[in-house]
């Protein structure tokens, strides 16, 4: 197939390589340059993908688009309300109708678990309430119905991925999103770790390497629901993260404790049961090989041999 993917940062990217390697066409639109391990393996677009001309240029001929791309992640609290909900909701808007004039038939979105908010059952299934309490929450809901919408009206696919937490080799150790990858960033730095409310926190982590193949099955198969959770139903606590680190780096690291936020949901583990039976996907990381792998990538521990 033609696939074109909007947002080539860390989840696009490993998508993009899975794509390629099943042989499929690949057409891309972000902000960055195309690095050197794409130059002539895909079609790359350099611009932002609240260009509308850029959107339908990257859309010629395709028959399944990703969008991947956000500029806010679960734990802003403080954003620009109206220029976040023009870049996050109404730029995604324009792609859709995009989608529908260039002859688009599937359209995959990267949701987040987050759309969930605060839940007292766990593990989270696809039709639990949706009550975000961040901005970024809302962002995704919103995008959400929308895409519900135009399925409805004008009879696109639409596949929505809620996706857990997704870790691994190449996640930016200075960024605002990622708890593993943050933490490895400031055991580099040598600095503490902000661990809030004494890492009580609960999440559900997934490898890159499993969400990538499991958005490329949600892409190429036919016949799938329309919102599916991506996640491997296993919850960790962040103080529990810390201490599988400790274990593998052999050392102590710091830490700065620090009270949780209005927008830390407390736990968050998703009911992947429907991913496991109509995708017939289960993802195949266990989460100490994952982490191993990571740390290994940053130097952190020794590579085997």
């Amino acid at each position: 197939m033609n696939v074109a993917i909007l947002g080539a940062g860390f989840i696009g990217k490993r998508v993009i390589k899975n794509l390629l390697a099943s042989g499929h066409t690949v057409q891309v639109l972000d902000r960055n340059p195309c690095p050197d391990e794409f130059v002539d393996k895909v079609k790359w677009i350099t611009s932002e993908c609240q260009d509308q001309r850029s959107v339908e240029k990257v859309l010629q001929d395709v028959t399944v688009a990703y969008h991947l791309a956000s500029s806010t992640v679960p734990g802003d609290q403080h954003v620009d309300v109206a220029i976040e909900l023009k870049d996050n909701v109404v730029s995604i808007l324009g792609f859709v109708d995009s989608c529908l004039k260039t002859g688009v038939k599937r359209i995959v979105f990267a949701s987040s678990s987050s759309v969930y908010g605060v839940q007292h059952s766990m593990p989270i299934n696809e039709l639990a309430p949706t009550n975000p309490i961040s901005t970024h929450g809302i962002h995704k809901l919103m995008v959400e119905k929308f895409l519900l919408l135009a399925q409805h009206l004008h009879g696109i696919q639409v596949r929505i991925l809620r996706i857990a937490n997704p870790y691994g080799p190449s996640q930016s150790i200075l960024g605002r999103q990622g708890f593993i990858a943050m933490a490895i960033g400031h055991i580099l730095n040598n600095s503490p770790i902000i661990l809030r409310d004494n890492g009580k926190p609960v999440r559900d982590f997934i490898f890159i390497d499993d969400l990538a193949e499991a958005a490329v099955q949600a892409g190429i198969q036919e016949k799938l629901p329309s919102v599916i959770n991506i996640g491997t139903g296993i919850g960790l606590s962040l103080r529990e993260i810390l201490n599988q680190i400790e274990k593998l780096i052999n050392c102590e690291v710091k830490i700065t404790p620090t009270e949780s936020r209005q927008v830390d949901i407390p736990v968050s583990i998703l009911d992947v049961s429907l991913m496991n039976s109509v995708m017939r996907f289960i993802p195949s990381t266990s989460f100490q090989e994952g982490l191993s792998i990571t740390l290994t990538y940053h130097g952190l521990i020794p590579e085997i041999s």
